[in-house]
């Protein structure tokens, strides 16, 4: 099972209708219930019962959503956790830039800067550059922003 087929299977549940869940995500009703289909096959279990207001889950439907659910967030978080641990071991410097201050001059001295550090990528981060977003700010330091471009 993979996590496109457990995606399409939160969705029918949540639609409550394999063309709902289709056209929400923009395949094709028959590739919905072949999605299902493969889902059910692999647990062995009845997941939807069909009423006259739609697909409603069984019991063993609900226990799946439920930790589907739970696995899909899970997997998006670790997927997360990887990106950021990748950017503290990668060389990626975010610098927060602001409206009142334009990041142009950064952008414009970077060739100068890459050679010597060929490794090295720069993010801007934009901020709101207000005395009420000072707190807000120093928060993100070393947090979300490595630098800040300012005068």
């Amino acid at each position: 099972m993979n996590n496109l087929q457990l995606e399409t299977f939160i969705h029918v549940a949540d639609m409550g209708s394999f063309n709902k869940a289709a056209e929400d995500l923009y395949i094709s009703p028959p590739a919905v219930i072949k999605q299902i289909n493969a889902v059910k096959a692999e647990l062995e279990v009845s997941l939807f019962i069909r009423t006259h207001r739609g697909l409603v889950l069984t019991d063993a439907g609900k226990s799946f959503y439920k930790d589907a659910t739970y696995l899909l967030q899970y997997f998006k978080g670790s997927v997360e956790r990887a990106k950021t641990a990748a950017e503290k071991n990668g060389h990626i410097l975010k610098i927060g830039t602001s409206p009142m201050i334009p990041g142009q001059i950064l952008i414009d001295l970077w060739p100068q800067i890459h050679p010597y550090l060929p490794d090295m990528k720069f993010q801007l981060v934009p901020f709101e550059n207000t005395p009420e977003n000072a707190k807000e700010i120093q928060r993100a330091f070393r947090r979300n922003i490595d630098l800040i471009n300012g005068r």
